[in-house]
């Protein structure tokens, strides 16, 4: 059997290095120090401020949820 994969792999938490704006709103603002949500695409890196990040792994959780529903009724 081969080995499990992640589907979170290329999501991580981290700190902002210097300001710039959130992917996720452009109106947050993301300061030096700042708690923030990394998602690594190919060679692209997002960052998501906290309120945005949150929210995406809200709506990950619930995607994540329905999805396993599904798997388990599928005959």
């Amino acid at each position: 059997m081969g080995s499990q994969r992640s589907l979170l792999k290329s999501l991580t938490a981290g700190v902002a290095g210097k300001k710039h704006y959130c992917k996720g709103n452009k109106r947050h603002v993301l300061l030096k120090g700042d708690r923030i949500l990394v998602i690594k695409i190919e060679r692209d890196s997002f960052h998501y401020c906290l309120d945005c990040g949150l929210k995406f792994i809200a709506t990950a959780r619930k995607d994540l949820a329905a999805l396993e529903t599904d798997l388990l009724a599928t005959p």
